[in-house]
């Protein structure tokens, strides 16, 4: 086998609750195309259906044969040949996954993987994601770190599975040299189950001295019920009636007793 350069797992991707789990792997092998295995394990005791794969590489969508069951325990792996990247460095893969859990309740799922070509030098840039709690709204913080002594600019997407939603998805970014910036992300839930844990995946990229770099950071975000997350709403609601009462008070008491 030529040499080529192997690009092992950088995450697995996490859906649902304890009763339908579905996890994403990737593994890819660059050489005059990429080869692409895509591994997802069912580790729960239910089966799961309609399983469909979708691949986006390079802005072109690639579809998977569909799988109709992975039951409790097992998994399926599909293998996909894509082009060669167009130069050196990491250029993203993005897979989603869609099905059908044991309760009859759509689902996804979704993993951005790395492909990275034969030689390709390790980015100056960094990205961590931070989380919190989403029940209707949450938020997120993208951190960039640049060790850089130049700006990269470059831009930032925002990928979250088809349960939670974002805008804008993608940015265009500025790092100042040897600097940071952190950025702020607004999390939609449109579908995600109290309980569920969902993957969040923050991509910058940028080109440098003929070298395309893709640069991942991901993170876990919790579900939680709507009751738990309006608990600080309503402390801060009564807070005000207080004040309010108070001021009311304060200004009676100025006014002197009404005759």
């Amino acid at each position: 086998m030529p040499r080529a350069a192997i690009a092992l797992l950088v995450g697995a991707a996490v859906a649902g609750s304890a009763a339908a789990e579905l996890r994403l792997e990737a593994e890819s092998r660059v050489a005059d195309t990429v080869i692409l295995r895509v591994r997802a394990t069912n580790p729960g005791p239910e089966a799961v259906h309609d399983v469909m794969p979708e691949v986006v590489y390079r802005h072109r969508t690639v579809g998977e044969d569909r799988v109709g069951v992975i039951d409790g325990g097992t998994a399926h792996e599909w293998r996909t040949t894509l082009p060669a990247p167009s130069g050196p460095g990491t250029f993203p893969v993005t897979i989603r996954l869609r099905y059908v859990d044991g309760r009859g309740q759509p689902r996804s799922t979704l993993l951005v993987h790395l492909v990275r070509t034969p030689g390709a030098p390790p980015p100056e840039v960094q990205a961590t994601v931070a989380t919190e709690p989403v029940s209707r709204l949450g938020h997120a913080v993208v951190t960039l770190e640049n060790a850089a002594p130049e700006q990269v600019a470059g831009r930032l997407v925002v990928a979250l599975p088809r349960d939670l939603r974002t805008d804008p998805e993608s940015r265009a970014v500025e790092v100042a040299a040897a600097g940071r910036i952190s950025l702020p992300i607004v999390v939609e839930n449109v579908g995600a189950q109290p309980g569920d844990v969902r993957p969040v995946f923050a991509l910058f990229e940028y080109d440098r001295d003929g070298t395309h770099h893709a640069v991942l950071g991901e993170a876990t975000l919790a579900v939680a019920r709507t009751s738990d997350a309006s608990r600080p709403l309503l402390v801060g609601i009564g807070a005000l009636v207080l004040a309010l009462g108070i001021l009311a008070l304060a200004l009676r008491n100025a006014r002197g007793p009404v005759r």
